[in-house]
This record gives structure tokens, C-alpha cells and sequence, in this order.
């Protein structure tokens, strides 16, 4: 690995807070979520890009028809990432090259019904 890290941001800053601050994540998503989503974040930052991140999580990571990435926190809910910034490149067919993808936005945290 690199220097430079896969960096996470948020879709919103009440977003930010739950997943950065474990009490708030905890009084959002219950103990065991909240500590998921803390780890799960600091694993995806561990990482040099997007690529390496879903080759290491196997069959936990996917991929969707529309460029985003879905990752579980736990048993209860799904983290759905996007490409942030503009920097990472396309396929002649549309679609996100996940080595180039150096930046993920977390869009939403849906709970698993």
C-alpha cells in the first residue's frame, strides 16, 4: 500500500457525525451497528483505492448496475457508497474503473428488513 488512502466522505454532515462519533452512532444504530460502522469506515481508509477494497471483502462487497458500492455494517444494515470528486476514470462502456477511485462518498445506511 501506499502513502495515499481511500478517503470517505459524507453525504450529509448528520451522517458524518453518526459515523464518526461513537455515542451518536450507537444511540442511531445500537451498539453493535455503531461499532461495525466505525471499523467498517476505518477499514475503507486503510485502503489505496476502491478496487482493493472490494477484492478484499470478496462476495460483502457489491457492486451495482449504477456505480455505486454496497458494503453490510454488521448483520442489520447496507452502506451504499459513491465515487466522490471527478478524478477516477470510466470504461469505454460507462462504467467506473474502481482502481482509479481514490475518493467514496457514503450516500446512504439502510437498515436490512
Amino acid at each position: 500500500m501506499g502513502l495515499l488512502h481511500l478517503i470517505v466522505s459524507f453525504i450529509t454532515l448528520e451522517l458524518q457525525v453518526a459515523c464518526n462519533t461513537i455515542t451518536v452512532a450507537e444511540q442511531s444504530f445500537g451498539v453493535v451497528h455503531a461499532q461495525a460502522l466505525i471499523s467498517l469506515i476505518a477499514d475503507i481508509e486503510a485502503f489505496d483505492h476502491a478496487a482493493e477494497l472490494i477484492d478484499f471483502l470478496g462476495n460483502e462487497a457489491e457492486v451495482t448496475l449504477n456505480d455505486t458500492l454496497s458494503l453490510a455494517v454488521g448483520s442489520g444494515y447496507r452502506a451504499i457508497f459513491q465515487p466522490a470528486a471527478r478524478k477516477y476514470l470510466r470504461s469505454d462502456a460507462g462504467q467506473v474503473l474502481w482502481p482509479t477511485v481514490k475518493r467514496l462518498k457514503l450516500i446512504e445506511l439502510t437498515e436490512i428488513q
